[in-house]
């Protein structure tokens, strides 16, 4: 679950929060027609965001008809594709690479701009602790997070991952059943040295 000032409160927020998310999902004028039908996959995706930032701002600010009405309307769009992302989990900049299954566990938190592949879970584990993501974290295809883990900044889970320790490196790979580090962060263009005399 996000922080209190990470939630969606003001429309500047959700004006935010809806750039930074569809400019994954972009939408030109031939574009139109395929968004308003729902017969590609980045429309569906861009609609999904849209009703799950929409469902956040309305339960956050306290209109309690309009929440229920767009919470109704998620629930029925999530069911349909399997997009199972609940309300104030995740940050601006959530990319969802394509429409199959993803399930988030309503404790989970994500940072921002983070990266998930399908057929993907961050499942709850002893008392209902969910993973916490920090932000510009990719989570490959067929990954499994489990427990109250931790995965710091930038971390890349590595395909068919089974992540159960926390990973607070920033910038790692990790990968394998259980999830180890496979490599560090890359280092600078200029090998580490300083530009300075």
């Amino acid at each position: 679950m996000l922080s209190e000032e990470r939630k969606i409160k003001t429309r500047a927020q959700l004006r935010e929060y809806l750039e930074a998310d569809c400019a994954r999902y972009p939408m030109s004028a031939r574009r139109v027609l395929p968004y308003l039908l729902q017969i590609s996959e980045g429309a569906i995706l861009r609609r999904h965001i849209v009703l799950l930032r929409k469902t956040e701002y309305y339960t956050n600010t306290g209109r309690r008809l309009l929440a229920k009405l767009y919470h109704a309307r998620l629930m029925k769009f999530q069911n349909r594709y399997c997009l199972h992302v609940p309300v104030n989990c995740a940050g601006k900049g959530l990319w969802i690479a394509h429409v199959a299954p993803v399930l988030i566990n309503g404790n989970a938190t994500l940072g921002e701009y983070c990266f998930l592949a399908p057929m993907i879970s961050l499942a709850g584990g002893e008392q209902d602790h969910a993973p916490t993501l920090g932000d510009h974290v990719t989570v490959g295809i067929g990954s499994l997070l489990v427990g109250g883990i931790r995965i710091a900044d930038g971390v890349n889970i590595g395909a068919g991952a089974v992540v159960t320790r926390d990973f607070l490196e920033p910038g790692v790979t990790i990968a394998g059943v259980p999830a180890k580090k496979l490599g560090g962060p890359k280092p600078p263009e200029n090998g580490g040295q300083s530009d300075a005399p």
